[in-house]
């Protein structure tokens, strides 16, 4: 008996350490920084798919907890736009070496696969709708230009990470219904909701203008980079607030500004200037995405007394991630002037991961979790946000491996 036991213990101790030994493979040559921030995506990677995700029906919740305390609460389904950042986070997570690519290709795929429920009914266009229907291919309601630039975006990114040629079909017939929501009229621009074309918004324009540029990047398709330009040129002249070189929400079909100010659209700008100077090595591009870049941290990132760091104003982490994201695209091209954008950006990151609760993140990086008798109070937890959060500390780790280094 004693022989058996030891013969068990020995084994457990053994499968153990080869557990252990698997895991820290998985970072294997990563250096330091990276692997850090590496660790805490995949960590928080980890609690949205405990918190969000059925695998069996491919749904994603919209909100955590997911029922109240005597379970009759409702099943908020996850929307297109929340759903497509869960694809992302995986996404970014495969982006950092072969072994974390390898442990998160499952998941990545079932993610991708379960857009399909949120595929429009329509035989014009492959689009997508804002909600989930319960069968594939089936969806019906409002269909957002944006919601669809997201997916076609991610679709690209797959087929870059997975050599899949349907993903890159699938990216490019909706990048069509894109283009699509070009208004034909003296305004121009890229309306934001099919069903209702009252106005044209910096979020189905900027970002549009940087899937494409990508498009024709992987295609070859001159077409593409015409229409990113167009779509660039636009954006640029008619949203851009020329005081800081921060970009407005939308217009009207009237020609009404509405001023308010998101960083995901400076960012998507900021990455669609960065990316079309790459292409056609316009200098033009390239100081614009400066000025913007310059114009976003003043903007969103404030001294505040008692921090060795500016602290962001954005409660929102996936619009910020947009801007990281254009930040680090910036980089190679200007280390000097973005590095102390980053470095802030990393400072409110690294706060926001100390207080965490319940494996989660907070969406409010300077503030942290409501409040409630000394506890973190969580209620109607975003998935977009948690998901968004998991990313953000990907890129950080994306970042200090593949385009800073150490």
């Amino acid at each position: 008996m004693k022989k058996r036991c030891a013969a068990l213990c020995m084994a457990i101790l053994l499968l153990a350490g080869l557990l252990c030994g698997c895991r820290k493979d998985a970072y294997k040559g990563m250096n330091v920084t990276a692997e850090k921030y590496a660790r805490i995506s995949v960590e928080l990677n980890r609690e949205v798919k405990n918190k969000y995700w059925v695998d069996d029906t491919l749904f994603a919740f919209h909100y955590y907890p997911n029922y109240n305390e005597e379970a009759t609460g409702t099943l908020d389904t996850a929307f297109a736009w929340p759903y497509t950042e869960l694809v992302a986070s995986n996404w970014r997570i495969a982006t950092l070496n072969g072994a974390l690519k390898k442990q998160i290709t499952p998941f990545y795929k079932k993610t991708l696969e379960g857009f399909e429920y949120y595929r429009a009914m329509r035989k014009d266009y492959h689009t997508y709708c804002a909600t989930r229907a319960s069968e594939t291919g089936m969806a019906g309601g409002d269909t957002y230009y944006d919601d669809n630039i997201w997916i076609s975006r991610e679709f690209l990114n797959a087929y870059e990470m997975l050599g899949d040629q349907n993903y890159l079909a699938y990216s490019v017939a909706v990048a069509q219904y894109v283009w699509s929501g070009w208004a034909d009229d003296a305004l121009g621009g890229i309306y934001w909701c099919e069903q209702k074309k009252n106005s044209r918004n910096t979020c189905s324009n900027a970002p549009a203008a940087l899937l494409f540029a990508r498009l024709y990047h992987t295609t070859g398709d001159a077409v593409w980079l015409e229409r990113a330009q167009k779509v660039y040129a636009w954006t640029y002249k008619t949203l851009r607030d020329p005081s800081d070189n921060v970009y407005w929400d939308n217009i009207s079909n009237e020609g009404k500004i509405n001023t308010w100010k998101f960083t995901y659209n400076t960012g998507s700008m900021i990455g669609a200037a960065v990316k079309l100077y790459e292409l056609t090595h316009e200098e033009a591009y390239l100081e614009q995405a400066k000025a913007s870049a310059l114009g976003a941290h003043e903007h969103w990132f404030k001294q505040q007394e008692g921090k060795d760091y500016r602290v962001i104003t954005s409660d929102n982490p996936w619009f910020n991630v947009l801007l990281l994201d254009a930040w680090v695209e910036l980089y190679p091209y200007d280390k000097e002037g973005t590095m102390p954008y980053i470095a802030d950006y990393e400072a409110n990151l690294n706060h926001a991961y100390s207080m965490r609760a319940d494996g989660l993140m907070p969406a409010d990086w300077a503030n942290g979790w409501k409040q409630q008798d000394g506890a973190a109070v969580l209620e109607k937890v975003n998935v977009l946000d948690m998901a968004a959060n998991a990313e953000n500390m990907g890129t950080l780790a994306y970042f200090y491996q593949y385009v800073k280094g150490e």
